[in-house]
């Protein structure tokens, strides 16, 4: 799964609000501009700070995981569990692909939010000497900032989990090399050649 690209996402803040800017100048010509409501704001903002809560309780599993890895390759001892105290839980890796896609999901949306109350804000800048447009400019800016807010937070959890593991916090050896288990008693005989390793025939006196 690629990364959300940033020139995607300010791609569609400036279609969105090309498209917002001039649909208001249409709809002005024939009546009103459409109100804004006042709570416009609240669903952005509280998406974004649940994904930012999410990215923060990944990034501290992850990061007591990849210390339990550690510790293990390095033979350390484990600390001791306090009172009350629960053990770190592994990451599901499908748990942590759903919550990429919803970070994906939910920062275009963000960037599209933004766009639309964008380009109604520039277009109420002309207006700022009616109370009702200033109002609603006000509120067009909040939405703005509450859109990148959930853009941000949406990034940051895809930075949380697409963060490589180093090669402790992969499961191997500092030097890199893979350790293999000695082979079993009883096993066919095998020669090693640099392309590889295949067993050996064995065949009788009389051949």
């Amino acid at each position: 799964m690629k990364p959300t690209r940033p020139l995607a996402l300010v791609t569609a803040f400036l279609v969105t609000g090309a498209l917002s800017y001039g649909g208001v100048q249409l709809w002005s010509h024939y009546g009103t501009p459409p109100g804004v409501p006042a709570s416009a704001p609240l669903t952005p903002a509280i998406l974004a700070a649940i994904i930012l809560a999410t990215a923060l309780a990944f990034r501290s599993r992850l990061k007591a995981q990849r210390e339990a890895v550690r510790r293990t390759v390095e033979g350390e001892p484990a600390p001791p569990i306090l009172p009350g105290q629960r053990p770190a839980k592994p990451v599901d890796p499908l748990q942590a692909a759903r919550a990429v896609m919803f970070a994906k999901a939910s920062s275009m949306v963000g960037a599209i939010v933004s766009g639309v109350y964008a380009g109604y804000a520039v277009y109420l800048l002309g207006n700022l000497d009616i109370d009702v447009y200033r109002s609603r400019a006000v509120v067009c800016g909040v939405t703005v900032l509450a859109g990148v807010a959930l853009v941000a937070a949406a990034l940051y959890l895809e930075y949380v989990l697409r963060v490589p593991p180093s090669g402790p916090e992969d499961g191997l050896p500092k030097n890199g090399n893979k350790t293999s288990s000695p082979p079993r008693s009883g096993s066919a005989s095998v020669r090693k050649r640099p392309e590889g390793t295949y067993p050996v025939r064995r065949t009788g006196a009389g051949h």
